[in-house]
């Protein structure tokens, strides 16, 4: 009796090694058709939550204040115009902020924007107030359009209210504003 189990038994492995290859030659079969479909995805998947990237800072440029001041404006596309007695200099143009949205296509985005921001003069105190930050976007929405990689670039722009040059010596001005997008 002995022997007949044993010989169950190794016919009970042999079966069990023969499933088990069967198994495995399977399952590598699935897995190269499942290797197959992955490569022919896109390498991000579309994201159905917004993702928002600061892909370009807004600058204002360099320019002289005069001595009365005046405002420097940068338009959602980056072109600059000044008003008052504000000297635009060519050195350094500008340039509006450009944010990526990402997010899958045919969904609306809100964008608000703050009332004001403020700039602060490196190594020193003096300020400056940034005011009408506007996008390139009709009435601040709009419907996302774009396929792989799903990035919805927004360009924002704003007007910097500057004093006369003793208010707003010449220097570097940093400082942050908060845009908010919100996904329907």
């Amino acid at each position: 009796m002995h022997s007949k189990r044993s010989a169950a038994t190794y016919k009970l492995n042999s079966t069990g090694i023969k499933t088990r290859f069967f198994f495995l030659a399977l399952l590598v079969a699935v897995f190269s058709l499942f290797c197959g479909q992955l490569k022919a995805q896109s390498p991000f998947p579309p994201p159905s939550q917004l993702q928002v990237y600061a892909n370009q800072e807004l600058a204002f440029g360099s320019f002289f204040t005069g001595s009365s001041g005046g405002t420097v404006t940068i338009s959602p596309t980056g072109s600059r115009s000044v008003t008052g007695t504000v000297v635009d200099l060519a050195l350094i143009p500008g340039s509006a902020a450009v944010f990526d949205l990402r997010l899958v296509p045919g969904r609306v985005v809100h964008i608000a924007f703050p009332p004001s921001a403020q700039l602060i003069r490196n190594g020193g105190g003096e300020t400056m107030t940034i005011t009408n930050f506007t996008c390139d976007k009709t009435g601040n929405s709009f419907v996302t359009t774009a396929s792989h990689p799903f990035i919805n670039p927004v360009q924002v722009g704003a007007t910097l209210n500057v004093q006369n040059s003793s208010a707003n010596p010449p220097g570097d001005y940093t400082g942050t504003f908060t845009v908010t997008f919100m996904q329907e």
